[in-house]
């Protein structure tokens, strides 16, 4: 990973490459890997693709988002794998619980207590189950259209 994100200019990064400064040994490597691995039109994609870029997805989760008179809300707070596409739902849950929160209790402490117990679960779930759709779905290849442990978004329909 060290060499991948070392730019063309040699400086190491931390977690990505922008445009036009991936090494042009990794952009033909990626382009070779495309063409034997990938269905040809994506592989084509990939070939007219003039400045990759690079970006490590990681998940990050955490055991508090309240702090005395201050909380966090959306990926500051929990931030997962894009594999579900729930990051600005996620954003918006937590600052609709926070408003609920607030407007239950007089304290805002208290409500940031509140907040904070129903949004750690609801990010711990998100992050679990965007971890499993990455890995059956890039790694294991047992991704099943249809499986309610693979739904996309925060949560399931209706709930």
């Amino acid at each position: 990973l060290e060499d991948l994100l070392t730019d063309i200019s040699g400086v190491q990064r931390e977690v990505s490459l922008p445009p036009g400064a991936v090494a042009p040994h990794h952009v033909a490597e990626m382009q070779t890997h495309a063409k034997a691995h990938l269905p040809a039109a994506i592989a084509e994609l990939i070939a007219k693709t003039q400045q990759p870029f690079i970006q490590v997805v990681f998940d990050l989760t955490i055991d508090q988002m309240a702090f005395g008179r201050t909380c966090l809300l959306g990926d500051a707070a929990n931030l997962g794998r894009p594999h579900a596409a729930a990051g600005t739902a996620k954003a918006a849950d937590d600052a609709w619980a926070l408003t609920d929160a607030l407007a239950r209790n007089d304290d805002l402490r208290a409500a940031l207590r509140e907040y904070e117990k129903s949004q750690l679960a609801v990010g711990h779930q998100l992050i679990e189950r965007t971890e499993l759709i990455g890995r059956r779905s890039q790694f294991e290849n047992s991704w099943v259209p249809g499986d309610p442990d693979l739904i996309f978004g925060l949560k399931a329909p209706g709930t």
